[in-house]
């Protein structure tokens, strides 16, 4: 597909996830002009600002996928699904956030700018960007892989309310004041009050997380034969993400000064030998790497800071400029 000017689907596009990818998409100077936003399960508001005008927010069911020149799903991975198969039948480039890149024909390849994005060249018909946790853990695990072989990479992660969209930071809000007034509270989409707590993941969704953090790795550093494990926590912050990372060389782990130097080569990583907050992460690009530790057991230990949303919005912007510039659809 070779245009002057493309139309681009952002569904989920009045969400948390949506606005970013919003920002990210203004910032592209060639050939994406006309916005079709389209509301997500969980978003609400009639219009949304696009290049200094507002633009109507429609239904899924309002849009015709042949007017579509990209479909970015920034919505609920069921939206999704639904959505890219008939997008993909009528030649819209497809870009999945959600998890839902196997739904429909031959499954779109993960990819991240500088990190694994060579497939972009060879797509078949979209590609598909990793959750919060494998986009913040693959540049880590890239570096730490020139060092050795790693057998295992176990990583915990901490999620902000905006993991759960812009109502769980609604609800957070919500509920932060409620308490703070002794009035009554309510769980809104967390599986209990998140304020002044911490949940762990159900069984279910957290098999989910586990196996689309170890695909999407996977995916994204096929010469890695590690294998991976994920633990999510939902903590009572608004944004953002911490995951710690612990990563098992088949050998002797490499010292501290050869993993520092590794990481300081890695594409995306900003060292922080004197710790970083996690606010500090708001809008930045890079992931945060803070408290470095090898031992003699072959572990190398580490915490990581990232804005997932944010890097997300950057990425899918990235990738779909290059598409544009170098006209790869």
């Amino acid at each position: 597909m070779s245009e002057e000017t493309w139309t681009v689907a952002v569904y989920g596009a009045t969400g948390a996830l949506g606005e970013e990818i919003r920002a990210g998409l203004e910032g592209v100077d060639v050939g994406l002009e006309r916005l079709l936003p389209v509301a997500g399960v969980r978003s609400a508001g009639t219009t949304v600002p696009w290049r200094g005008a507002q633009v109507a927010v429609v239904g899924p069911g309002e849009v015709d996928p042949s007017a579509v020149d990209v479909a970015v799903l920034a919505a609920p991975r069921d939206v999704a699904a639904q959505a890219i198969p008939g997008l993909r039948d009528r030649g819209a480039l497809v870009v999945d956030l959600t998890g839902a890149r196997r739904v429909s024909g031959e499954p779109l390849p993960v990819l991240w700018p500088k990190l694994a994005d060579a497939d972009l060249e060879s797509h078949p018909g979209g590609f598909a960007l990793p959750a919060g946790a494998a986009s913040t853990a693959a540049p880590v695990v890239a570096a730490l892989a020139t060092l050795g072989r790693l057998s295992e990479v176990s990583a915990v992660e901490l999620v902000g309310a905006t993991d759960a969209g812009r109502g769980g930071a609604e609800a957070l809000s919500a509920q932060t004041v409620a308490m703070l007034s002794y009035k009554p509270v309510e769980a809104g989409p967390f599986r209990d009050v998140l304020a002044f707590n911490t949940l762990e993941e159900p069984a279910e969704a957290a098999e989910a997380r586990q196996a689309r953090f170890t695909d999407e790795l996977r995916s994204l550093l096929p010469a890695v034969d590690a294998r991976y494990r994920l633990t999510t926590v939902r903590v009572p912050v608004f944004s953002n993400t911490t995951v710690t990372v612990e990563a098992r060389f088949g050998a002797a782990a490499p010292d501290v000064e050869a993993v520092t130097a590794a990481l300081a080569a890695g594409v995306g990583l900003d060292l922080r030998p004197a710790g970083a907050a996690l606010r500090d992460a708001s809008d930045n690009d890079d992931v945060l790497v803070c408290a470095v530790r090898a031992d003699d057991g072959g572990v190398v230990r580490m915490v990581l800071h990232a804005d997932p949303l944010h890097r997300l919005g950057e990425a899918t912007a990235a990738l779909l400029e290059r598409v544009v510039s170098e006209d790869l659809w």
